[in-house]
């Protein structure tokens, strides 16, 4: 083991000599007016040179060097606040460009991938919450009330990309069109009253899923015209407990199946967004109807029964399978 013992320096001083040579002035005399020997101070300006951080930051000495420094983490957290579902690729790129470094990066940037919502999806705060969905739920069926299921989807032309990026614990979201909450609660109060034509509402429960535009639905649920319907609340991290999810998976698929098929037609039009909406409004509606049949609803939910099972054992739930 080497006992060279290296001389600190502060980071003041660091920061100073490497503005200095970032400005292309004299950093030489700056560094001698330190106390910093040159070849000391000329590794400093290489290192800034290659990384893109001028801060004049210095980690710990020993193992390897990092490719990644924190002024590129920062650069990419901010892109990706913008736009989570770029590619490692794309990343790299963004940060060759913005630092002028050129080296490859993909294995550093892939070591820094994890499911963010690994970190708490299986906690025992969501098996709780997994455990009490199921316990009323089954309370519901007990007591002859009816259960439906309420959610939302979108989709586009083309396909698009079904990761994303997000901080640790929280999931990605990309937002392509605005739904409120308030236009989800419209939403709900117009599903309520078309239900009411054939079901008391004292005999309706309701099913929706932690999104975002949902935050609110209890408002609807307290107001005079709907009393008697019931809200009940999916745990975080549960699209196996809800039928819905795999409905909607299937309906998505047939409808890409059908724009693939239709595609020299929608590139023939006059411009590419006029023509996107034309061709969604032709196909959502009717491949719906096609598609989403009782018999799918059927097989959906009766997927979901054993995973009901699991949440009542407390169990961990798989995702993605």
């Amino acid at each position: 083991m080497s006992d060279t013992k290296y001389k600190q320096y502060p980071r003041q001083v660091r920061a100073c000599i490497l503005q200095v040579a970032k400005d292309a002035k004299d950093w030489k005399t700056v560094a001698e007016l330190h106390g910093v020997n040159e070849r000391t101070a000329w590794g400093w300006i290489k290192a800034a040179m290659e990384t893109g951080d001028w801060s004049g930051f210095q980690g710990p000495r020993g193992g390897s060097k990092k490719k990644l420094v924190d002024a590129h983490v920062d650069c990419l957290l901010g892109e990706l606040a913008a736009t989570p579902e770029l590619t490692l690729e794309q990343m790299a790129e963004l940060v060759e460009q913005k630092f002028d470094v050129n080296s490859s990066r993909r294995a550093e940037l892939y070591a820094e991938e994890a499911p963010s919502r690994r970190v708490n999806r299986n906690s025992p705060v969501n098996k709780n919450k997994r455990y009490d969905y199921v316990v009323k739920f089954y309370a519901a069926l007990a007591n002859g009330k009816k259960v439906f299921y309420l959610d939302e989807t979108n989709f586009n032309l083309w396909c698009s990309r079904g990761r994303g990026w997000s901080k640790r614990g929280r999931r990605a979201e990309s937002q392509f069109s605005s739904f409120t909450s308030d236009l989800a609660n419209e939403f709900i109060r117009r599903f309520l009253r078309h239900i009411q034509a054939t079901t008391p509402l004292n005999e309706i429960v309701l099913v929706l899923d932690n999104a975002p535009c949902h935050t609110n639905a209890k408002d609807v649920f307290d107001e005079e015209e709907f009393a008697g319907a019931e809200v009940l609340k999916l745990g975080p991290y549960s699209p196996m407990l809800n039928p819905i999810e795999n409905v909607f998976s299937v309906y998505k698929n047939a409808l890409k199946r059908f724009l693939a098929r239709q595609r020299p037609s929608i590139l023939e039009g006059v411009t590419i967004t006029e023509h996107r909406s034309k061709f969604l409004e032709l196909a959502a509606d009717p491949l719906f109807a096609e598609i989403v049949t009782p018999e799918l609803c059927n097989r959906t939910f009766c997927h979901s029964l054993p995973h009901h099972q699991r949440a009542l054992r407390f169990e961990d739930m798989q995702f993605g399978s």
